[in-house]
């Protein structure tokens, strides 16, 4: 009975710190579609195992501190032992807020893309491995955007699978529904041109042709996937409802119901 009861208390307690994390998006990308336009290989040296770069799932949350944007991918390893738990991935979320669009132009290492019309870009966050996380705040457009590292921290999440980017709330807006997100998926070197990997010969260097964008949040099929957007070099944002999350109360409410009962028949005796 009691090694039950501590087994009870220990999921009630994960699921009111689950509970304590507001999810606000929570988007799928396509499994497998980690080629970029169609034509990009990975480097060809064994620590680039598949799914690396392949994006499952993007999620956006929020706790009384800090923003989280979490990016599931199908593998994860940290050969190198960054700090962060994880070392392939290099990652970049461009954000439009539709309060005061900005600049329209992606920059990815020696490449450019654009924008959708009207859906320029007024926060942006870059993810990579050995603190150099950062975030850019874009505030009129007779200035440079505001760069931010500290308070901007990424880290692998236990399960194995995840990215996160956390940021202190005190440095952006708070997320809002009419948020439209662009997600890209690189590789990390830390000796190229923003770091971000790019093509070239040689076991370390992408292969293929195309952008060195190995992952798009975008739809398998329409007029917007990912290999339409990263062909013509325009991207077209992604925007996600916020999900249900009623149930982790319920959830919450009946494991305490349970706790409670139990606590009861223990303190009788019984």
């Amino acid at each position: 009975m009691r090694r039950l009861v501590w087994v009870l208390l220990a999921v009630l307690l994960l699921g009111g710190q689950a509970a304590a994390e507001e999810i606000l998006v929570q988007i799928r990308d396509p499994r497998g579609d980690d080629r970029g336009a169609g034509g990009l290989v990975y480097p060809s040296h064994e620590v680039f195992v598949p799914g690396l770069f392949d994006l499952l799932k993007f999620q956006v949350s929020v706790d009384q501190q800090f923003v989280f944007f979490d990016f599931q991918f199908a593998a994860l390893t940290n050969p190198f032992r960054a700090p962060e738990g994880y070392f392939h991935q290099r990652l970049e979320l461009y954000i439009t807020t539709g309060v005061n669009p900005g600049p329209s132009e992606i920059q990815v290492g020696r490449h450019r893309l654009q924008t959708s019309p009207a859906a320029g870009w007024d926060l942006r966050l870059s993810a990579a491995p050995f603190g150099e996380s950062k975030l850019y705040v874009w505030r009129g457009s007779d200035q440079e955007p505001e760069v931010y590292s500290r308070g901007v921290t990424s880290l692998a999440l236990s399960d194995g699978k995840t990215v996160r980017l956390q940021v202190d709330k005190t440095l952006m807006p708070d997320p809002s529904s009419a948020w439209g997100y662009y997600v890209l998926v690189g590789a990390f070197d830390g000796l190229a041109q923003d770091l971000w990997r790019d093509a070239g010969q040689g076991p370390w260097q992408v292969g293929g042709e195309g952008v060195p964008i190995f992952d798009l949040l975008a739809p398998r099929f329409g007029s917007g996937n990912q290999k339409t957007q990263l062909s013509r070099g325009v991207l077209v944002p992604v925007y996600g409802g916020k999900p249900a999350h009623w149930y982790w109360l319920g959830g919450g409410a009946a494991v305490a119901a349970v706790l409670c009962f139990l606590l009861w028949r223990w303190l009788r005796g019984t």
